[in-house]
């Protein structure tokens, strides 16, 4: 069991090494394969479709954010943010998915249990509900800038202090911000 996490794992670091270094047009079964270290076989045996791999990286990205939690530091917090909306290639990444979702029914519901995952861990940074608008509002905002960073890639540099300005414009503040 743990041999078949292994190999799932390296093909799933591989293919987002590829999507974050040179977009979704570049994940290939063959180009994953070789940076995976496996052959095409595998691949196709853990992730029959290319639809089956978007899904299980969305689903890994989704579980990581989770496990990070919401007792986290301001700084780790806008980091994360600015890496996921504003990295260039997370973005591409996020938009393939969006429009895979389009054509494949089975991409929706992962997509919007990321999204909702995402705000739900700003919620609770805040000391909000899960369902906050404020929150939903501040990360779609901030998908919004991902999407501008895209065409105008100095967005990208925006600090942490802009980021906090951002989320009070929605009234999202830490009450009792830690030291």
């Amino acid at each position: 069991m743990t041999a078949e996490i292994s190999v799932r794992q390296r093909i799933l670091n591989a293919a987002l090494d590829i999507v974050e270094k040179d977009g979704v047009e570049a994940l290939t079964q063959p180009r994953v394969a070789k940076a995976a270290g496996v052959r095409q076989s595998h691949l196709t045996y853990y992730f029959p479709r290319k639809a089956d791999l978007f899904v299980a990286l969305l689903q890994a990205s989704h579980d990581r954010a989770e496990r990070a939690g919401a007792a986290e530091e301001a700084d780790e917090l806008f980091d994360t943010l600015r890496n996921l909306m504003l990295g260039r290639g997370r973005m591409r990444f996020f938009l393939a998915i969006v429009l895979g979702a389009s054509e494949e029914d089975e991409l929706r519901p992962i997509l919007a249990a990321h999204a909702q995952g995402l705000t739900r861990r700003v919620a609770a940074y805040f000391g909000r509900e899960a369902d906050d608008p404020a929150a939903a509002g501040f990360v779609d905002r901030l998908r919004g800038l991902g999407l501008r960073a895209l065409l105008e890639p100095g967005l990208a540099e925006i600090e942490t202090g802009e980021l906090e300005r951002l989320a009070a414009e929605f009234g999202l503040c830490r009450s009792n911000p830690r030291a």
